[in-house]
């Protein structure tokens, strides 16, 4: 398909100096609009919509938000057999509603007050990187960038794992086994190439998918909660809901636990690309926790009622048990389940990446090659290729426990930039247009936010410090992937040209917040 890359002048924003004399050359004339609810319209003189470096048509809308959100925070109950595994399952139910409270509802309310600040895409680059300058921008982009890279590489096993588990194809060969998974990131690769519009309607499908088969037996466990045993005749015990795992490993129960509830900010780096952006990210992200929270409590109580063997919780072992209470064919539906699962999450990843590395572009932080589009759908070709591209990567790193382990390290690292860009535009930039505002100032907000700082410390420091090495050991390729950014800026401009059609909020020009 053909790629149009086009430039128009660039105009002044507020909070941003631009030197005439980095203008770049004018390709065609645009105009374009940006009304007080976050929607953007990008046209030529003769007012048909264009396609160029930025985002021409925002098509993702509500359900199709929740579900990209979903994804990003969620993505299926898997995750709570390690929880139920090494705390037992009243620690777990609680688990999951205090670091609700405390650490996902304040950075739920972040991104709803940051995202609607700074309708773009990009996310917490751009957030970051206009409280604190481009570089940190860039740092921030870069934690999570590898974080979700390496997050990413998990999903083609797990759908391997859940295929053979839901078609009872335990034997396969090595290269039937990388046939699958090669098939499985190709597809998600050309969903997302088809436009993000698409990839929130296949987004809303996964979860719906993915959901029905999990209410199906919660309903079906929960008729034997009074009785002893449900309508099909499984034995339940809600006694089994207060019994303690004879060991317990603390630091894997609150790690799981992190991963688990974090990364409320992911689908801001789509911003951009979000009808009404304004109303619409509230909205979607109140409507994601009722549902994160019911997906994670509710299989908790329904299957730990089940089958009470803890040492034997471990993901997937949801399948194990319903398969033995119920019979191959519920193991055959709960595996097809969890396939829409790594699905979602997969394609939830790509997109995290690559409207990351497209919205950095767009505002000049990346060479702009990264904000070409596909003329048909809209799709930020080369930034989705590069994604796909570091899954294959990093395919080899199976290890859940080190995986899971560097990406909470660097992730809540990276929270906590995003954290400190909230408090300082407050002071910093307090007259900027905030379709919504965390209703609390002052020592108010601080406190507000100062057991997610505590946790999100937690999360950085609470590893082995071989893994400690490892993430220290990205961080610092960051960061001196950050100083070669800043030096090729500053020789070769024209490689950095900004997005027209997008509201600019990155000085590049600045390394630190003083000079902004």
């Amino acid at each position: 398909p053909a790629i149009v890359l086009c430039r128009s002048r660039w105009s002044r924003t507020r909070g941003s100096q631009r030197s005439p004399a980095l203008q770049p050359p004018v390709a065609c004339d645009w105009q374009s609009t940006m009304a007080g609810d976050g929607k953007t319209e990008v046209k030529s003189d003769e007012g048909s919509p264009l396609i160029n470096g930025a985002h021409y048509k925002r098509t993702v809308t509500l359900w199709s938000l929740v579900a990209i959100s979903y994804f990003s925070v969620a993505g299926g109950p898997e995750g709570t057999e390690t929880i139920i595994q090494n705390g037992g399952v009243a620690l777990a139910v609680l688990g999951i509603i205090v670091i609700g409270l405390v650490w996902s509802i304040p950075t739920a309310l972040m991104t709803a007050e940051l995202a609607t600040m700074f309708p773009e895409n990009g996310g917490y680059t751009l957030w970051v990187g206009a409280a604190f300058g481009s570089r940190m921008g860039d740092i921030a982009g870069w934690l999570q960038f590898i974080s979700s890279a390496v997050d990413a590489a998990i999903y083609p096993a797990l759908f391997l794992s859940y295929f053979k588990a839901a078609s009872g194809l335990d034997n396969l060969a090595v290269w039937a086994d990388w046939g699958i998974k090669a098939t499985f990131i190709t597809s998600m690769f050309a969903l997302n190439l088809t436009g993000i519009g698409n990839v929130g309607h296949g987004s809303v499908g996964f979860m719906l998918l993915l959901l029905a088969p999990f209410v199906v037996v919660i309903f079906i466990a929960f008729s034997g909660a009074f009785t002893g045993t449900t309508l099909l005749g499984w034995e339940f015990n809600t006694a089994n809901w207060y019994e303690t795992p004879a060991t317990a490993d603390w630091s894997a129960f609150l790690m799981v636990l992190l991963w688990n509830m974090g990364y409320w900010e992911g689908a801001s780096v789509c911003a951009g690309e979000i009808e009404n952006v304004g109303q619409t990210f509230p909205k979607a992200l109140a409507i994601v926790f009722v549902i994160v929270v019911a997906n994670y409590v509710l299989p908790i109580l329904a299957f730990s009622g089940l089958d009470n063997d803890w040492e034997a919780y471990d993901n997937g072992y949801y399948i194990t048990i319903i398969r033995r209470v119920g019979g191959a064919h519920w193991g055959i539906l709960l595996g097809a389940a969890q396939c829409f699962s790594a699905a979602g999450l997969y394609t939830s990843g790509i997109v995290k990446n690559g409207y990351l590395l497209c919205g950095m572009a767009e505002q000049g932080m990346l060479p702009s090659a990264f904000s070409q589009r596909l003329e048909t759908s809209g799709a930020p070709w080369l930034a989705l290729s590069v994604c796909v591209t570091l899954t294959l990567a990093f395919l080899p790193l199976e290890s859940f426990t080190v995986i899971l382990t560097v990406d909470m390290n660097l992730y809540c690292l990276a929270l906590l930039l995003e954290i400190a860009a909230l408090l300082r535009l407050r002071t910093t930039d307090p007259d900027r247009v905030r379709p919504y505002r965390i209703p609390a100032e002052g020592v108010w907000l601080y406190l507000l936010f100062l057991p997610a700082v505590v946790v999100s410390l937690f999360g950085v420091f609470w590893a082995a410090w071989q893994v400690l090495l490892l993430s220290l050991g990205l961080l610092v390729g960051g960061v001196l992937l950050v100083f070669l950014l800043e030096l090729l800026r500053g020789t070769n401009p024209e490689w950095f040209r900004e997005s027209s059609g997008v509201q600019h909020f990155v000085d590049t020009k600045a390394g630190d917040a003083s000079s902004l």
